[in-house]
């Protein structure tokens, strides 16, 4: 088990539908065709895919470390001119 910026994932997700970064805005009462947001990349994906090899190596990668282990995952900007301002 490790958290990944505070999702707790037991096993590497084997489509991003059981990613617990990903949400489809399916219910119960009625299920979403389209596609699903990935809040990690902040990207729309259809839920049935396998996880994005960037994903892969993610999750490969994270569960080497000890049961437990929370890691932050975080966004290394190139020329962020375009973005200014952030916290």
């Amino acid at each position: 088990m490790v958290f990944i910026n505070g999702v707790q994932f037991m096993d590497k997700p084997r489509s991003c539908y059981s990613c617990g970064f990903f949400f489809s805005g399916s219910t119960s009462y009625q299920q979403n065709p389209g596609k699903g947001h990935c809040t990690l990349f902040d990207e729309f994906h259809k839920s049935y895919i396998s996880p994005p090899s960037r994903c892969a190596k993610l999750f490969n990668k994270a569960f080497k470390y000890s049961d437990g282990e929370k890691l932050v995952i975080t966004v290394n900007l190139k020329n962020n001119d375009s973005v200014k301002n952030e916290i």
